[in-house]
């Protein structure tokens, strides 16, 4: 490698930065640091520029970047640094496996080409082994087993065997490679055996390491270099806080390197031969103004992704014939596997365009909530959601959070919402938040950790949008939720993305969220702010007026402005003061809808669309027609407005107190025939004591 390519890795090419600061200081502490731990985004690939030798180099204009593992970029800064050897313990051939870096033979040290001609002969054996093993079936399984349990602590004890060579070797300096960290050990018990042996013997040997021999005035150490992707995997007994420890991060990519992959993936999607007929993909090559566009809508879309998933996007991308313009659609396919962007689509735009009526007739007696759910649904079906700030692309598709009196219709206008976005048949995903009231219900949300009963289950929530990535997700009663479950909530709703119990990321992004609450109805609201704060004639605060401005409960007879400036008091005190979360509270942003109380006006349309549903139901099971005068309506409408404080919902219990139950008496005693006519003539009684007068026909 040349001196300009190394000094790809050095501070002193600034200001142009040559590569990621994560590179240039795993280059600087090859002098300082015996060892160091790789954490993050470690099994990501990384877009670099490539010198004559395969290696990292300085960028060149015109030259395309190149894909390089971690590896690659360990072996590339090592040999920039003049290592003579790197090797790396392989899980897959159960070994340790060494190369060279330069020509010079001695270059490994002892313990690894002792290793190598142990391995040689141990495959020989093995070969022998098998081939006796096939001649004869009897062998005994548990001799088996103990012999593998055996092989396993002699591993581990070679490879502490390796692991000291390497750091007493003389030089030149090699490197030392474990890329798997986390399987050396569990982070909740002790480690025993020759494991513990191991990670004992790495402390020591970080304290007592020196660096190389060598013709410069600073040489490097041996370096063990340790890879994990989060902290808190590694074995107990690792030396987190070693001083001879160097732990270097590497971040997941932000928006310029997406940018740069995404342009990667472009210039190569481009670069496909003009599509033949039939074909989906380009019909003409892209000019300069599509590729730009293209990569900066894959950038977007692809946040919270690694380079590697970005380029594997540009394969699905390439495998299914999409132009250029639909590379976001690759992306949620890839992300949550729906290729076809619903919310693109005419029918869910006139669905929505035509909701407001269509809401209305579901949820009736709440037209302000109504019309403030379909500017919500319109935001995203314009792909605008989250647009006013910089934070992440990949939210949910809409927000929403509903809050009012009980009976009101917050449960159905979420089921309104899924059969307008969803189709007939939809329904949304309820989850009934008084049930996880406990700190541990949030293992039932998205799956206990490794070495807890119930880990290989997954979550109740992360595992139905891992089925169904496009959903509606009815969270009813939040407000009852225990307030650790809010980080979930607060992850979602700014990432669009949650890991679960086994460590698998799971995307919201086609989500719709509905939370319910009754906050400030039931408890004591504070009256609208124009009416707060009052003074006596001395100018002290007055108690008596303080006392006025709170009353126990909201009521249908309150202003309706009033009702929904004291649900919105009751909404930021929650967030503010009860569980201290002012930044959930920022996320909801202006989704916060407030349904008002069910007011007189509505009772006839409730109440016809109760009697309908009871007609229907008569109608399916005993194939008879019933029908219900006026004076029999007009009793149960009078009925249903004196229940009227218990919202829609005191309605629906008017009709099955007075007509369900006693017409379910009647088809009792005397079962209805098909094709049968029944009319209710009269309705008698009160409370629970209701009577029918009816009259059938055929």
């Amino acid at each position: 490698m040349s001196a300009d390519t190394t000094d790809a890795f050095r501070k002193d090419r600034a200001p142009a930065v040559l590569a990621p600061a994560w590179i240039r200081e795993l280059d600087m502490a090859l002098t300082v640091y015996p060892q160091i731990l790789l954490t993050g985004n470690v099994r990501d690939v990384f877009l670099l520029a490539e010198d004559d030798e395969g290696g990292v180099g300085a960028p060149e204009p015109g030259r395309p970047p190149t894909p390089f593992t971690l590896e690659e970029v360990i072996e590339s800064v090592c040999r920039s640094r003049g290592y003579g050897a790197l090797a790396r313990q392989s899980m897959v051939d159960d070994r340790v496996v060494a190369w060279r870096l330069t020509g010079d033979p001695f270059s490994l040290p002892p313990a690894l080409r002792r290793m190598a001609e142990e391995d040689a002969r141990a495959d020989r054996e093995r070969a022998a082994r098998d081939a006796a093993a096939r001649e004869s079936a009897d062998v005994d399984r548990d001799d088996a087993d103990d012999a593998d349990d055996g092989d396993i602590e002699a591993g581990i004890a070679r490879f502490r065997e390796i692991m000291i060579g390497t750091v007493q070797h003389t030089g030149p300096a090699i490197g030392l490679i474990i890329p798997y960290t986390a399987r050396l050990g569990s982070p909740r018990g002790p480690v025993a055996g020759e494991a513990a042996r191991l990670l004992a013997a790495a402390e020591e040997l970080g304290h007592t390491a020196r660096p190389v021999r060598g013709t410069g005035d600073v040489t490097p150490y041996n370096t063990i270099f340790w890879v994990v992707e989060k902290q808190e995997d590694l074995p107990l007994e690792f030396a987190i806080g070693s001083r001879a420890l160097r732990v270097i991060t590497v971040p997941e990519p932000p928006h310029d390197q997406r940018h740069a992959a995404g342009r990667f993936v472009v210039e190569r999607l481009a670069s496909r031969p003009p599509a033949e007929d039939g074909d989906t993909g380009e019909a003409s090559p892209a000019t300069e103004a599509e590729q730009r566009q293209a990569t900066e809508a894959l950038a977007r879309s692809s946040y919270g992704m690694g380079v590697g998933e970005i380029l594997a996007v540009g394969r699905m991308a390439a495998d299914r014939g999409l132009p250029l313009s639909r590379l976001d659609e690759a992306a949620r396919l890839y992300r949550v596997g729906v290729l076809d962007n619903p919310w693109a689509t005419q029918a869910v735009r006139e669905n929505i365009l035509n909701g407001e009526d269509y809401l209305n007739a579901a949820v009736i007696g709440q037209p302000h909530a109504v019309r403030r759910t379909i500017e919500i649904f319109m935001r995203s079906a314009a792909g605008l959601t989250g647009a006013q700030s910089s934070s992440s692309p990949s939210r949910p598709r809409g927000t929403l959070f509903l809050s009012g009196p009980t009976g009101v219709g917050k449960t159905e206008l979420a089921k309104g919402v899924a059969k307008m976005i969803l189709g007939e048949d939809a329904r949304p995903i309820r989850f009934d938040m008084s049930e996880f009231a406990e700190e541990h219900a949030r293992d039932r949300l998205i799956g206990a950790p490794p070495g807890f009963v119930g880990h290989s289950a997954g979550g109740e929530l992360t595992n139905a949008v891992r089925a169904s990535p496009m959903s509606v997700l009815l969270f009813d009663e939040i407000d009852k939720a225990h307030p650790r479950l809010f980080d979930l909530f607060l992850q979602i709703l700014e990432d669009g993305r949650l890991t679960d119990g086994q460590g698998a990321t799971v995307h919201f992004t086609e989500c719709v969220l509905i939370f319910t609450s009754n906050l400030g109805v039931s408890a004591e609201v504070m009256r609208p702010r124009s009416r707060r704060g009052a003074k006596s004639e001395q100018g002290e605060p007055d108690p008596e007026a303080e006392a006025a401005e709170r009353q126990p409960r909201l009521s249908r007879h309150d202003r309706p402005e009033d009702v929904r400036e004291a649900l919105r008091a009751a909404f930021d005190t929650f967030f503010n003061d009860h569980i201290g979360r002012p930044e959930l509270r920022n996320r909801f942003g202006d989704s916060f809808v407030a349904m008002d109380f069910i007011q007189p006006d509505s009772v006839a349309p409730i109440l016809n669309k109760a009697l309908g549903s009871v007609a229907g139901r008569v109608k399916e099971v005993h194939g008879a027609e019933l029908t219900i005068r006026d004076d029999p309506w007009e009793v149960l409408r009078v009925e249903a407005t004196r229940r009227l404080d218990h919202g829609g919902r005191g309605v629906v219990t008017a009709v099955e107190s007075a007509l369900v139950n006693p017409l379910s008496r009647e088809l009792f005693h005397q079962p209805a025939r098909p094709g049968e006519h029944i009319e209710i003539e009269a309705v008698d009684g009160q409370d629970e004591a209701y009577t029918l007068k009816v009259r059938r026909w055929r």
